[in-house]
This record gives structure tokens, C-alpha cells and sequence, in this order.
């Protein structure tokens, strides 16, 4: 009987050994091939793809690329034909000397039209007119003679002189050049490199019918951000390129710019339309993307090496792959070796859970499943049966749901008082701000070390029962704790405000609801003059007799102060309040409502004038009340409260500002809209140029000569329905200096032309007429 007994552990064994080890080894190798095959389907079609996301990315991008320097092209090359027909430009081709009468004042006005067109555009570094008949370059800076401005003021590193006197080739419209350095010299301090820059080169010869010719200098640094900021296409190099001259003009590769390449060594169309190929170059495979431009000699590359796409991949797969093996090859050695070691215990196991086990044991079934689910089950049953004792009895006692009969009863069971029958409560109450690097988790951490039952009542308030043999104790306990916070809290006063009221000692554990009541009034009764972190009930702790309410009068001129944008006036007022609630020592609990009605009265200043309170704030406006409710430092809300009057006024006073600059500024273009200028505006309200047009596109979401351009064509609407005066006159009487135009930009804002919105709404306007 005793062998009988001693052999069942060995015959589970060798039984389990045979039919479990076959089953493991089988599903290992079976796993692990499944494995292997679905990693290398999974790479495979993870780099088809890729590639083809890839070739995607590139088409759109270069459609959107396309169109954006195109479009930025096209509008510089427009401006610069709308030269060509200005009265001042025709005024200076005409002449043949430069002391002719007109001629300081009239290349003044046409290097201040330069300027408005291009240089105030940041895209754009310079643009200067070459008259042949004059000898002179006009730039949006000055009047300079061409030796001096190519050699010293302006001069290109690969482009000299000799090249922009032979540059406008006969029947050419306009052209672009790949980009080059541009160098400066002032006096004797040596040549300096300014900037890098593609010159456009407009040739306006045959339209003034004189040998002059205009160069936009475009600033290459911001084609390439517009290039690099539009980039959707994934680890390839970007290029803008000559095709006419096989250089690139721009690059996001910096080390290639200016650089040539020989375009019939790649497999692409480069005179139109779009292509994709691939090239070899060595050992590496290139994906080559390419769209033409709608200007002759430009175009777009994008080239991306495939290794890039596919390298990580195939990486990923090798290293998968060879772990897979090794792995297999490891568990098959340790499954054959340990096999003994493993199952001899767990065969006892198997055999100990059945005498107790809440289920039996399926024959065929797996021994580790039997085994798992029984001890989940017996540990569930365990937490659910046998929670914190001590955290249930406080519980209960808060809530006055213990009596004496149940005192006796723990007592007897389970020596309750044996840690004591002297007690009190600890009220902990906390906040954390946004950036805080505490956080509760850390709290609940500390509160747990303490080894005292603790109890979460709320997020932001805890409790914590202190059981002690004697009073000596509970006050060791007290100090205890607060040398606990005073470590929590080092270096973190900023951004972490914590407050603890500590009951008094009581003996019967049914006065566990009053204590709680005690110790959250000691917190909300005490001075807001007495600092610290540990509150008792003493009298010195507490507040005097105070209101927290805030009158009528103060609350209308503190409204008036803030909605009038008066820092000054505001700041006075809420120093004087918070000053009265100091010299009052007014209580905690009092001071916190103060605090939440003067909050609230900015809150509802900010929703009323529609202000971004995100900014403001630092959160959501309607979050603000209640964050005040888990401060529990009152300098912090003090602090809080004079950063957001601050703000709020300060905010409301530049908005009040900025509104009466920019109707100033619309007033004066409305009275003088034929003269007006971006001149004009800075010399009259005494602002540099350029800080206008930013602050007008800021304030009305326009440009300033887009502004001016509508008002003008506005007024030529009226004049053209309402009178019978001529185009011509219409269009000087708006501000337009010549007719061609004027004409050209009704055109653009109205899509007909100056006669043709007259003869469709002339009509109509004396139907109207005659109706009323």
C-alpha cells in the first residue's frame, strides 16, 4: 500500500512528461514556422507598399509643389510687366540723359514702386531695371551705376557684369537662373556674402521698345523653406532644377545647390510633362520622380534611394527570423533537458488540487489550465473575503454606521485595540498644478509608507486614523507626518499646495464622525495669516470674524477697471481687497469664496469679449472655479488672482488700442484713397513701413495694397454705373496712374473689364432709378 501511495507522484510524472512534452515541442515548431512565414508575408508586402506609398507621396507633392512655385513665379514675373506700361518707367525710357529735367524726381517714384512691389515681400531681396539709354540700374534701394552696383553693392559670384550686359536674348520672355551667391562690400571692411539667391530675369525690351531689361531676386532660402515645408515624401532629396543648363537652382540636399548634373545619364523626360523610373548607381537602386514646370527650362526631381524604404524591413525580418530559430533551438534544449525538474513538482501540485479544488480535474485536459484556473479562482476569493479591516472600520465609522456592540466584537475576534485605544483623525488635503512633478500617486505612495489606515474620501482629500496607546504617542505620530510632508513637499512648493488638520484625540471609537468633522473645520476656520502644513485646533490657528462678501460698488468699478483695459485701477482695487481680507484674518474657508467670486467676475469677462482663455488662464475658463477648490495654500491664491487681473486688463488694453490704431489708419485711406500709399500711412501715424503692412495684415486679414486696391475698385464701380465719365479719368480719379492698370486689376477682382461691368450694370442701375 505504502509503494502503491509512493509511486503516484512518479506514474503523474512520466504520463505527463510523455504526453505534454510531444504537445509542447509540437506546438513550438508549429508556432514558430507560422511565425516566420506570416513575418516574411508581412515584409514582403510591407515594402510593395512602401515603395508604392512612396511614389504616391511624390506625385502629390510635386502637383502641389508644382503649383505653389509656379504660382510664386508667375505672380513676380506679372508685377514686373506691369512696370513696363507705368508712366514712370516710360518717362525714363525716353530719356537720353540723366540731367534732364524730371529725371531724380521720376526714378524716385519708380524705386519706391519697386520697392512696394517686391522688396516688401519677403520673398523677394531685391529688384532692380537696367536702362541702356541711361547707363543706369534702378533698384528697389536707389539709383546706381552698374559698375559699382554688379561689383560691389550687389555682385554675383557666378554671374558678373560682362553676363548681365549680354543677358535678354532676343525673342526670350523671361528666364530663371540657378542660384548663386550674392556678396556686398562697404568701404575698406572687405566683400561679404549676403545671402544666396535665383535671379528672375523679365525681358522687357520689346514691350518698352527700348534696350532695358528687369532682374527679380528671389531669396533662395525661401524657395527652399516652401519646398522643405510643403515635404510629404518620405527620405528623399528634393531638387529644383535648370534643365536648360543642367544645374540645381534649389535643393533640400544644401550640399548640392548650384551644383550641375547630367540629365541624359537618367532614364527621364526632362522637356515634359511627368515620368517616374529607377536607376542603378553602383550597388544602390534610386527611385527617380520628375515633373516639368510650366516655365521651359524648370523642373522638379525627387530622389529617393530604396534601401531607405526597404532597408528597416529587411532588417527587422533577418533579425525576427534568427531569433525565431534561436528561440526554437533553446526550448527544444531546455524542454528536453529540464523536463524532469519541471514536471516531478508540478505532477504534486496537480495532485494536492484535487483534494480541494472547487472544480475537478478533465481527463485529457492540460494540467497548467487546471492549475491556473484554480489558483485564480482561490486568489479572487481571497481578496474579495479578506479586504483592509481597519479601512472597512473607518469607513463605517465616518459614516456613524458602528456601534459599541460592534467595537466588542472586532475587539474579541480580531484584538482590535491591541495597537491602542487613543485616536485621531488627519485630514489631508492637496492640489497639484499643470506642470507639477508630484502627482496623487505619489501622495497615496507617502500615505502608505506612514503604515497608518488611510481612506480617499475625494481626488484631492484623504484620511488617515492615527491609533495610539497614549496621547505622547499620537503627538510623536502628528509630528511624524508632518516631517513626512515637509520631505514631500521640498522643492515643490511651487507646484504643490497641501494642508493637514489633525483632530483632537478622542477614546470612544464612535466619536470617529465628530473628530472628522473637527479636524475639516480646523482647515476651513483657520487664519489665512497662519502658514504651514500641519493645523491643530488651537485658537491661534483659527480666523477672526470676517465676510467674504464682495459689494456691489467694488464689483461694478472692478468690472468697469477691467473692461475698460485700466491695469493700474485693477491692480489697486484687488490689492486693497485681498489687504482688507489680511488685516480682517479673515478664515480660510471665507477667503477661498472670495477668491472664486473675484475669478468668476474676470471669467465672465473673458466669455463676454470672446477671449482665448486657454491663453489667458493656462486652462479652460470654465475650469478655473474649480481648480480653486483644490487650493489650499492662500498665497497661491492670491498669487493666482493678481497674474489673471493682470493679464485680462493688460489684454483688454492693447485689444482697446489696436482697435482705435486701425480705424485711425481706415479713416485716413478713406478720406485720401487716391493718394494713399504704404508711405504715407507710416509717415502719418509714425511707424516704420514695413511693421504697417505686417500690422494691417494682422488686424484685417489683408494686405494693405490688397485693401487699397478693393476700396479703389469699389469706388470705380459707383463711378462707372452711377456717371459718364471715361475709364481713363475713373481710373486717375481712384488712384490709378495708368489706364492699362487700372484696367488690369478691375479685371482681376471683378473678372470683366471696366466697360463691360458699365454696360451690364448701367442698365439695371437706371431700371432701379426709374422704379423709385
Amino acid at each position: 500500500m505504502i509503494q502503491l501511495l509512493k509511486s503516484i507522484p512518479r506514474k503523474a510524472t512520466a504520463s505527463m512528461k510523455k504526453k505534454t512534452l510531444v504537445s509542447i515541442f509540437l506546438r513550438f515548431f508549429v508556432l514558430t514556422v507560422l511565425l516566420m512565414v506570416s513575418s516574411a508575408t508581412i515584409a514582403v508586402y510591407s515594402n510593395y507598399r512602401m515603395i508604392d506609398d512612396a511614389k504616391e507621396s511624390n506625385r502629390n507633392y510635386l502637383r502641389a509643389v508644382s503649383s505653389s512655385l509656379d504660382g510664386l513665379f508667375n505672380k513676380l514675373k506679372d508685377k514686373g510687366y506691369s512696370i513696363a506700361s507705368d508712366t514712370d518707367f516710360l518717362n525714363l525710357v525716353a530719356m537720353t540723359d540723366k540731367s534732364q529735367k524730371n529725371y531724380s524726381s521720376t526714378s524716385f517714384e519708380l524705386s519706391n514702386k519697386l520697392y512696394d512691389l517686391y522688396i516688401s515681400d519677403d520673398v523677394v531681396d531685391d529688384a532692380f531695371i537696367y536702362f541702356q539709354n541711361l547707363n543706369t540700374v534702378l533698384a528697389g534701394s536707389g539709383s546706381y551705376d552698374p559698375t559699382f552696383y554688379f561689383n560691389r553693392h550687389y555682385r554675383y559670384k557666378d554671374y558678373p557684369q560682362a553676363f548681365w550686359n549680354n543677358a535678354p536674348e532676343s525673342g526670350s520672355d523671361s528666364s530663371i537662373f540657378p542660384a548663386t551667391d550674392v556678396t556686398t562690400q562697404s568701404g575698406d571692411s572687405g566683400e561679404k556674402r549676403y545671402k544666396s539667391i535665383v535671379p528672375l530675369l523679365l525681358n522687357i525690351e520689346s514691350l518698352a521698345r527700348a534696350r532695358s531689361y528687369m532682374t527679380i531676386n528671389i531669396d533662395e532660402q525661401k524657395i527652399y523653406r516652401l519646398i522643405d515645408d510643403m515635404n510629404i515624401t518620405k527620405k528623399g532629396d528634393i531638387y529644383l532644377v535648370d534643365t536648360l543648363h543642367n544645374r540645381f537652382i534649389s535643393t533640400t540636399d544644401r550640399k548640392k545647390l548650384g551644383e550641375t548634373f547630367d540629365a541624359k545619364s537618367l532614364p527621364l523626360n526632362v522637356t515634359d510633362g511627368s515620368t517616374e523610373s529607377t536607376v542603378k548607381i553602383g550597388s544602390e537602386r534610386y527611385m527617380l520622380s520628375f515633373q516639368h514646370s510650366t516655365w521651359s527650362n524648370l523642373g522638379f526631381l525627387i530622389v529617393t534611394p530604396e534601401h531607405m524604404l526597404t532597408g528597416p524591413t529587411n532588417h527587422f525580418l533577418y533579425w525576427t527570423i534568427g531569433v525565431m530559430v534561436l528561440f526554437m533551438l533553446i526550448g527544444t534544449f531546455i524542454s528536453a533537458v529540464f523536463t524532469r525538474g519541471i514536471y516531478s513538482p508540478l505532477a504534486e501540485i496537480v495532485i494536492q488540487m484535487k483534494r480541494f479544488a472547487m472544480s475537478p480535474f478533465e481527463h485529457g485536459g492540460s494540467e497548467y489550465d487546471y492549475i491556473k484556473e484554480n489558483m485564480t479562482s482561490l486568489q479572487q476569493f481571497h481578496q474579495e473575503s479578506m479586504p483592509s479591516l481597519l479601512q472597512i472600520l473607518l469607513y463605517r465609522a465616518l459614516n456613524q454606521q458602528i456601534d459599541q456592540a460592534d467595537i466588542d466584537r472586532l475587539q474579541q475576534k480580531y484584538d482590535f485595540f491591541r495597537g491602542g485605544d487613543c485616536f485621531a483623525l488627519a485630514v489631508v488635503r492637496v492640489g497639484f498644478s499643470a506642470w507639477s512633478e508630484r502627482s496623487p500617486a505619489d501622495l497615496k505612495r507617502l500615505l502608505a509608507d506612514f503604515n497608518k489606515p488611510a481612506l480617499d474620501i475625494s481626488e484631492h482629500e484623504s484620511v488617515l486614523f492615527l491609533q495610539e496607546h497614549n496621547a505622547e504617542d499620537i503627538h510623536a505620530s502628528v509630528q511624524r507626518l508632518g516631517d513626512l510632508f515637509a520631505a514631500f513637499l521640498e522643492d515643490h512648493r511651487a507646484s504643490v499646495n497641501l494642508a493637514v488638520g489633525i483632530s483632537p484625540i478622542f477614546h470612544p471609537l464612535e466619536q470617529t464622525s465628530k473628530a472628522y468633522k473637527e479636524a475639516c473645520a480646523v482647515l476651513d476656520l483657520r487664519s489665512v495669516n497662519k502658514e504651514g502644513v500641519l493645523f491643530t485646533d488651537a485658537d491661534e490657528s483659527r480666523g477672526g470674524r470676517a465676510s467674504a462678501y464682495l459689494a456691489a460698488d467694488k464689483k461694478e468699478m472692478l468690472y468697469k477697471h477691467l473692461d475698460h483695459g485700466n491695469v493700474e485701477g485693477a491692480a489697486h482695487l484687488l490689492e486693497q481687497l485681498l489687504g482688507e481680507a489680511r488685516n480682517q484674518d479673515m478664515p480660510f474657508k471665507l477667503f477661498k469664496q472670495l477668491a472664486s467670486d473675484l475669478l468668476y467676475l474676470a471669467v465672465e469677462i473673458v466669455y463676454v469679449r470672446g477671449i482665448d482663455d486657454q491663453s489667458l488662464f493656462d486652462m479652460p475658463a470654465d475650469e478655473v472655479i474649480p481648480y480653486i477648490g483644490t487650493v489650499q495654500d492662500p498665497r497661491i491664491l492670491e498669487s493666482l488672482c493678481r497674474d489673471i487681473y493682470r493679464a485680462l486688463s493688460v489684454h483688454i488694453q492693447n485689444q482697446l488700442q489696436s482697435s482705435k490704431t486701425i480705424n485711425g489708419m481706415l479713416d485716413y485711406i478713406a478720406q485720401h484713397l487716391p493718394e494713399a500709399n504704404l508711405t504715407m500711412i507710416a509717415d502719418r501715424f509714425n511707424m516704420n513701413a514695413n511693421y504697417v503692412s505686417q500690422y494691417f495684415k494682422k488686424q484685417l486679414g489683408v494686405t494693405f495694397t490688397d485693401y487699397i486696391n478693393g476700396l479703389r475698385i469699389d469706388k470705380a464701380k459707383k463711378l462707372l454705373v452711377g456717371s459718364a465719365i471715361t475709364v481713363n479719368d475713373i481710373g486717375k480719379q481712384v488712384g490709378f496712374n495708368n489706364a492699362n492698370a487700372f484696367i488690369r486689376m478691375f479685371k482681376k477682382l471683378e473678372a470683366v473689364t471696366p466697360n463691360e461691368y458699365r454696360k451690364g450694370n448701367q442698365a439695371l442701375h437706371q431700371q432701379a432709378a426709374a422704379e423709385r
